[in-house]
């Protein structure tokens, strides 16, 4: 038995043969005692040195009540709350039996196997199973703790093997529990050990949980297939290295699509083995370590190692080395297996309707999911189905617990595992104007290595759309749902095989025939419950009630009650309808006076939710008749919860224990470095994939490129008709000086008879700018926020966040040179633009930097919203501030108020920019220039030259003449420029940052 069980005294001090040794300040060798006095531990001071009791002083030799709730203190050095040896004070032995592995913590010592005598310990307090990592709060008064928070009552919570657990104020170390279960198992037991089959046909031993195959839940681990994909002889080899990859080139060859060409190879250095990875795309692993490129780890006999998702044990004898793939079946020959557990899983979020106030959306979800499960995860609305999917394939990590794929935490090695993990949610996450043979190339060309050929992936494609019977349409246009091509049914089935054509290993699938017709969705579970059982994968799905056939096409459900309260875990068919039946057996007047009738369908198991739920609501309004119904349903939730949980389950028993006890050690360690494509390959794919969506809408594509020869025709027709006129504002401006009295405007002649009519293009100009803000915006702001759904997901697997961006804005921004061009092709030689042939292509220069800005500007809007009718909205909004702060229709000198907002639109410098050019080339015109009869005059203040008022610069430059623009740095051309590009680069910049907090993880 452990030393000091149950011990009386013990002592604290600095000498060596303390019971609790503490060195540091103020702490002398015998410095204090810990006593037990009828059934309590006290602390006493010896009085050789100060002692403190949450930092005041304790009196010498008095006792203070020992509680695990204050913090005492010998000198400067806190006394440990939870140390062993003052834990075994309270500790010994009880008369309960639990079943191997197990300890059962109580007052009790007829219902405890360990004694914890403490006051807010309760007589039947909890089980530790430390076969499985476990621990199971029986309704105790005081409650159970792990990290200082209480756990469920009723329900297995995983244990850190390295942790505490508080039994109501009592914290003992999971360490110190499996010593003593250790310490007290009979000879020869071993804690966590297997148990030995029992001979077939006998009954299993007393308190085992009973065997089950893994169709139903097995626990025990199915005996290994093993296939020999390699069996080599090093004598005869003409080198020492045995390559290993995809192609059939390869000594070994490993035919998984997320397996390289080349991924590596086994060098032979002496007598030694060495495994070494060629930069292959999905990574090698040895003991759980991914190998650098070029990287050479000696791998012993019976060594598992992974070629990208791809488990492979390596076995030699002499010089002879097999290579070979476990599979649990026959059937899964060469496939990789995983296993997902969901370690006591809570998520809360603030509430929406009270902020203050957290949200439960996940309430201490466990279970695991098995090679070849097919899992329907249902439950009715506000069950928390879809968070519980979110949060097993990455998207949303949970406030609490863990996720583990293969024992490793799924957000640790996240990146690692996106080309394994397929998902598929219940928008739509294709581009309509693909076909079904595009869309399904493009995935894969984004996700699957680099060193594929056009002919493999083709031949990936087709294999892919066979298994889903998609060859007869492959070469048909998605389409769009209101505009119908495929049916449901097959719109379904090609999203799905945009996850399918990477050959994931779990597949999560959200409300896959929502929608659909009857004969398509029995297809479609027909299809998917085939997969698994040919592949091993898991599957798990979202269903809403489906029909009984298609339930029990399901191996397994998992009912999530309201509230995300996991209610029942287990086999679909018989199983599950007896476990939600039992209600009327129990409880035969509850809903109903007729005699309980036989549960053997989803709908009617569903009935029973509800019965329960008017049952508890109804005895609530008894008490409190205003009480709403959601305090019902989580009640009614806690309650199926309550009898799912216990020990006399046979479910429960089922489907927690064995190889399917949550938190035991997977059979297979170690994933695959994600799959990934070189960021400018990527980039070439979107941009290629975009353009082919844009241009395959031809309505949409028609009007955009129409609007630019539209609008062209417009202003020319607008303002290629009007008279040639005195520049009006010229006269404005001598008016204006002559206010001032300025020399430049006083006793001046009659110089209106010199004036000559001119053509002013500035308006033109000035709605050109406008039209390519238009441009610009119109065409981007809807591109993000339509395909949200396909961004995210592509975002979870290995879509680069740069590249995603830049392929819109390349593809947009050379849409707005074609605009820009075809627009001022039409109008510079219409109207008759100054300049000639440099100023044209300065203008088009500049009009192409506004259309960038705005594109810039309406991803942007793309990204804030969340429809494209919002989107669409706002595109005004943000249009309307270019047009009256552009500067022209307010000029800065006439309300110098406004001037740091005009300096902040592009609309303003765009205008600049092509103004600039126009006035250039009239500077010295004579209708532009007025003679004031002065010769001998000059005022540069005043733009006055030898006597001429240079109306034409005057009117850009001054920034003190009413109604002039204030463009002071209008003979710099590369100043609009700058100022344009740096605000697209700061537009880019937000926008970036806004997708990144989006993440996934």
């Amino acid at each position: 038995m452990i030393p000091g069980l149950g011990k009386e005294a013990i002592t604290v001090g600095s000498a060596p043969d303390s019971d609790i040794v503490l060195a540091g300040p103020g702490v002398v060798p015998q410095h204090a005692r810990i006593v037990r006095q009828n059934g309590q531990l006290f602390f006493v001071d010896l009085g050789a040195a100060a002692s403190f009791a949450n930092g005041a002083p304790v009196p010498p030799q008095q006792p203070i009540p020992y509680d695990f709730r204050v913090q005492f203190a010998v000198g400067q050095v806190p006394v440990p709350l939870a140390h062993p040896a003052i834990v075994l004070m309270l500790l010994s032995p009880g008369s309960a039996q639990p079943p191997r592995g197990h300890v059962v913590i109580g007052r009790d010592p007829a219902r405890a196997s360990l004694v914890v005598a403490h006051a807010s310990v309760s007589s039947h307090h909890a089980t530790v199973m430390l076969d499985r990592m476990m621990v199971v709060d029986h309704g105790s008064t005081s409650g159970t703790y792990l990290q200082g928070r209480p756990i469920p009552q009723n329900q297995p919570v995983p244990l850190d093997p390295n942790g505490i657990v508080a039994f109501g104020a009592v914290p003992i170390s999971v360490s110190l529990l499996a010593q003593y279960a250790q310490d007290s198992a009979h000879p020869g037991q071993h804690l966590g050990a297997q148990q030995a089959p029992p001979p077939q046909g006998a009954p299993p031993p007393q308190g085992a949980p009973p065997a089950h195959n893994n169709g139903d839940g097995g626990s025990g681990a199915p005996r290994k297939h093993r296939t020999v994909i390699g069996e080599l002889s090093l004598a005869e080899l003409q080198t020492n290295v045995i390559s290993i990859g995809r192609t059939p080139e390869n000594k070994i060859v490993v035919a998984h699509a997320q397996v390289s060409s080349r991924h590596a190879q086994i060098v032979k250095q002496g007598e030694q083995l060495f495994l070494e990875d060629l930069r292959s795309a999905n990574g090698t692993f040895v003991r759980g370590q991914r190998l650098t490129p070029g990287q050479r780890v000696p791998v012993q006999s019976g060594e598992k190692v992974f070629i990208g998702p791809m488990p492979l044990l390596i076995h030699i004898a002499g010089q002879q080395v097999n290579v070979v793939v476990e599979d649990q079946q026959a059937s899964w020959a060469g496939k990789p297996l995983y296993e997902i557990e969901a370690w006591d899983l809570f998520l809360e979020v603030p509430d929406r309707d009270n902020k203050a106030a957290m949200k439960t959306l996940l309430d201490h979800v466990s279970f695991k999911a098995l090679p070849g499960d097919m899992i329907a995860l249902m439950g009715p609305s506000g069950a928390g189905k879809t968070t519980l999917l979110l949060t097993l394939n990455g998207y949303m990590p949970p406030t609490s617990g863990q996720v583990r794929i293969n024992g490793e935490d799924l957000y640790t090695i996240y990146d690692a595992l996106r080309g394994s993990i397929g998902y598929v949610p219940q928008d739509d996450i294709v581009h309509p104007e693909l076909t079904v043979f595009e869309a399904i190339k493009y995935s894969a060309r984004f996700r699957l290595p680099n060193d594929y050929s056009e002919d493999e992936i083709d031949r990936r494609v087709d294999e892919t759309l066979r298994d889903l019977g998609l060859e007869g349409v492959k070469n048909l246009q998605i389409g769009k749902p209101e505009k119908k091509v495929l049916s449901g049914g097959q719109r379904k089935r090609v999203n799905i095989a945009l996850e399918l054509v990477t050959d994931p290993v779990i597949l999560f699938l959200d409300e896959p025939t929502s929608g659909l017709a009857a004969d398509d969705t029995t297809a479609l579970i027909n299809l998917l419950s085939d997969l698994t059982r040919k592949t091993g994968k898991t599957i798990i799905m979202t269903i809403h009630q489906p029909a009984k056939d298609e339930f029990e096409k399901f191996n397994l459900c998992f009912i999530m009650g309201y509230g995300g309260i996991p209610t029942y875990f287990g086999p679909t068919g018989d199983a599950s309808y007896r476990f939600f039946g039992s209600i009327l057996e129990r409880q035969p007047n509850i809903g109903t006076k007729s005699t309980p009738r036989r549960i053997d369908n989803p709908r009617d198991m569903f009935d029973m939710l509800n019965v329960r739920e008017r049952a508890v609501h109804e005895d609530m309004k008894r008490r409190d008749p205003n009480v709403p119904r959601n305090p019902a349903r989580l009640e009614a939730a806690r309650a199926w919860r309550g009898e799912f949980f216990q020990n006399s389950n046979p479910i429960y028993q089922r489907m927690y224990s064995g190889h399917r006890a949550v938190g035991t050690e997977a059979a297979a360690r170690g994933t695959p470095h994600r799959a990934g494509v070189a960021l400018f390959h990527q980039l070439q794919l979107l941009m290629s994939r975009y353009w082919k969506v844009k241009v395959r809408d031809r309505a949409g594509a028609a009007i955009m490129f129409l609007q630019a020869p539209i609008i062209g025709i417009m202003l020319a027709g607008v303002f290629a008709g009007q008279k040639a006129a005195i520049p009006f504002w010229c006269l404005g401006a001598i008016q204006d000086l002559a206010n001032r009295k300025s020399d430049a405007a006083s006793n001046t002649v009659d110089f209106l008879k010199n004036m000559k009519p001119t053509d002013d293009h500035t308006a033109a100009m000035f709605f050109l700018v406008v039209s390519c803000v238009w441009f610009g915006t119109s065409n981007s702001a809807r591109e993000i926020v339509t395909e949200r759904a396909i961004y995210l997901r592509e975002r979870m697997v290995n879509l680069n966040l740069f590249n995603y961006v830049m392929s819109k804005y390349i593809i947009l921004s050379f849409v707005c040179f074609l605009q820009c061009a075809m627009l001022l092709a039409i109008v510079f030689p219409v109207l008759g633009f100054e300049g000639g042939f440099t100023a044209f292509i300065m203008e088009l220069l500049v009009l192409f930097a506004v259309s960038m800005n705005a594109t810039a500007l309406g991803l942007l809007v793309s990204t804030l919203v969340t429809s494209a009718e919002a989107a669409m909205a706002l595109t005004p909004i943000a249009l309307i501030p270019q047009v009256v702060l552009g500067g022209l229709m307010v000029p800065m000198t006439t309300n110098p108020m406004l001037k740091p907002l005009m300096y902040i639109m592009p609309a303003r410098w765009g205008f600049q920019g092509t103004i600039a050019e126009e006035r250039a080339a009239l500077a010295n015109a004579p209708a532009w220039v007025v003679d004031l009869g002065k010769p001998t005059l000059n005022s540069a203040p005043d733009f006055v030259h030898a006597g001429q008022f240079h109306c034409a610069i005057a009117q850009i430059e001054s920034d003190t003449i009413a109604g002039a623009w204030g463009f002071v740095e209008w003979a710099m051309p590369w100043v609009p420029f700058v100022v344009l590009y740096g605000m697209t680069i700061f537009m880019l910049g937000m926008l970036f940052i806004l997708l990144k907090r989006r993440d996934p993880v």
